[in-house]
């Protein structure tokens, strides 16, 4: 697949970043998953979409920009070798991550705190959680990064490339279904791990950078042909429809989601492989049929679109403690917050790449 700059890949960027901003504000006003700042609503009306949301979203979203990053590893590689591919991956994933996990995110968790505690009871505290909130991504980003770096030391690409098989997507959403399964007996969703570097949807987001990759090194999937577009794309829908089965079935508690030895988690599992595998496959095709061009507006939210990912937390959980005295339900706060956070995301992560310092790494 072609790496250079292309439209569709910052067009698709910019509606993951906006749509992952959406969920964390979901996740605000609905309390399901773990957030900064909490308010949640009653109204079930609106609890359970969200929750279908969240859940679905989980299921693709994170390993689409694992898959996206995978797209620009090899042609980085191969341009500044080992060493400096390296190099250039510190620069622009270590500062953010030490500066979220250091400063920002004490200060997040200190804005959307209702108790009363002080700032520095939350950098004391920040020491012994080590959490980097959304920037998890980053550090798990530069793992699989230096772990291809380093097997292309160890075994090189094929001068030629590998001709494109449509039973590798079957055998990959098989494997990160299978993978799934286990990992969540050990390491269940939401649970706690280093860095907070959720372990539990790491299938996914290897499975789809390494999809990435091979896609960049053989030329795959650039185009997605419209016959695969439509199977992904229907693989995609029966994996959320066995996502909500298993929700459905279970209307008590979201237990399915997390993992164990059942068969409502199997089915989850299952359900996760074929939807991150296939939504993802459907995305990248319909982008390129569609939305592979950009204005002066879309190329500056692509351009963006990292900052964007880096400063939503403190963005989103500062409109949403400034909307709490509004004497309106929290689901109504929900249609003023979520747009606001977006537009303020992508605002102050444009003014950011504006800044010559900042700019090499946002």
């Amino acid at each position: 697949m072609t790496t250079s700059r292309r439209a569709y890949l910052d067009n698709l960027k910019t509606v993951l970043v906006a749509g992952v901003i959406t969920g964390h504000v979901f996740i605000t006003y609905a309390e399901v998953g773990s957030w900064a700042y909490r308010e949640p609503s009653t109204n079930k009306a609106f609890i359970i979409p969200a929750a279908f949301y969240v859940a679905v979203g989980s299921m693709f979203a994170m390993g689409l920009f694992f898959l996206i990053a995978g797209l620009f590893v090899p042609r980085g590689l191969a341009r500044k070798g080992p060493a400096g591919f390296l190099g250039d991956r510190l620069v622009r994933l270590g500062p953010p991550f030490l500066a979220f996990l250091l400063v920002v995110f004490p200060i997040v968790r200190w804005m959307g705190d209702q108790r009363g505690r002080s700032l520095a009871w939350f950098f004391r505290d920040q020491l012994k959680e080590l959490d980097p909130g959304p920037l998890w991504f980053v550090l798990a980003l530069l793992i699989f990064s230096s772990a291809y770096a380093a097997w292309r030391v160890i075994r090189p690409a094929r001068p030629a490339p590998r001709p494109w098989r449509p039973s590798y997507l079957a055998g990959l959403a098989a494997g990160i279904a299978a993978a799934t399964f286990v990992v969540r007996l050990r390491f269940p969703i939401d649970s706690h791990q280093i860095f907070v570097l959720h372990v539990w949807q790491w299938p996914q987001c290897v499975g789809l950078f390494a999809l990435g990759v091979a896609c960049a090194e053989n030329g795959w999937l650039d185009p997605v042909s419209d016959r695969l577009r439509r199977r992904a794309g229907g693989a995609a829908i029966g994996g959320a429809g066995m996502i909500i089965a298993a929700l459905l079935l279970n209307m008590r508690s979201l237990d399915p989601l997390g993992g164990g030895m059942t068969w409502q988690a199997a089915l989850v599992a299952v359900g996760e492989g074929m939807t991150a595998v296939g939504s993802s496959v459907w995305l990248l095709g319909f982008f390129q049929r569609r939305f592979d061009h950009a204005g002066r507006l879309a190329r500056g939210m692509g351009r963006a679109a990292f900052g964007a990912y880096v400063v939503q937390a403190p963005v989103a959980v500062a409109i949403a403690r400034l909307a709490h005295p509004l004497p309106v339900p929290p689901e109504l706060k929900f249609l003023v917050v979520a747009p606001a956070a977006v537009a303020g995301s992508f605002g102050l992560a444009w003014l950011l790449t504006r800044v010559p310092g900042i700019r090499k790494v946002l």
